[in-house]
């Protein structure tokens, strides 16, 4: 049975799973240039996360460098594979997110099941983004959408951002999608594919675990 932090705060709980430092690659997709007709080709692109727990917040901060490939790329590598085989190059873009969890009063639910937590948060990225942000936790299982987003001078012209997160076989896997201003549609911009490198830890020193998905234990 895993044991829970005593001063890790109670509303960063359900997502206490996504703590501490990933690292990945994945493929991104640059906003077309001034009229530009055809859509820019997803290029490999290397990623950190970094979560922490700020008061009664979780922090996540997100950095994604251009990556150039020494072999062609094939969608099924695992975090490892992608890091060895990908370069790291200039910085794309960093963000950082503030999550804020909901309380509830719900009661616990039985072993192999979660709550459905509801959470709002807030971001700004060096793209020239900033974003409110509703979303919902379950279990290992993120999603989170924004038609709130404020834009600074130069920045793409963004309408609406959808991102998913989830844990699959312990790696963290996530995906952001994006409606440009003008368009009926959203489209996949990013997807990452990362292996946890380090632990987080809370005031105390004790390390946080996150979800324990064999028994029971659950952080919810």
């Amino acid at each position: 049975m895993m044991v829970i932090p005593a001063d890790l705060p109670a509303l960063v709980a359900p997502v206490a799973w996504m703590l501490g430092t990933w690292e990945g690659w994945g493929m991104y997709a640059a906003p077309a240039a001034p009229g530009q007709e055809e859509p820019t080709e997803d290029s490999p692109v290397i990623e950190e996360i970094r979560g922490d727990v700020v008061g009664e917040q979780m922090r996540l901060v997100t950095r994604v460098y251009a990556g150039v490939a020494s072999e062609p790329i094939d969608p099924t590598w695992d975090a490892a594979k992608g890091l060895s085989a990908i370069k790291k190059g200039d910085l794309i873009s960093e963000e950082t997110v503030y999550v804020s969890v909901a309380p509830s009063d719900a009661p616990l639910p039985p072993p192999g099941q979660y709550n459905s937590r509801e959470f709002t948060a807030t971001s700004a990225s060096t793209e020239g983004h900033s974003a409110v942000w509703d979303g919902v936790s379950v279990g290992p299982r993120v999603q989170m959408v924004s038609d709130a987003i404020a834009l600074g001078v130069g920045a793409t012209r963004v309408t609406h951002l959808g991102r998913m997160f989830g844990l699959v076989a312990g790696e963290l896997m996530w995906t952001q999608e994006r409606t440009l201003d003008g368009e009926d549609e959203a489209d996949v911009e990013i997807s990452g594919r990362l292996m946890r490198t380090a632990q987080a830890s809370t005031e105390s020193g004790e390390v946080i675990e996150g979800i324990d998905d064999t028994q029971d234990g659950f952080l919810v």
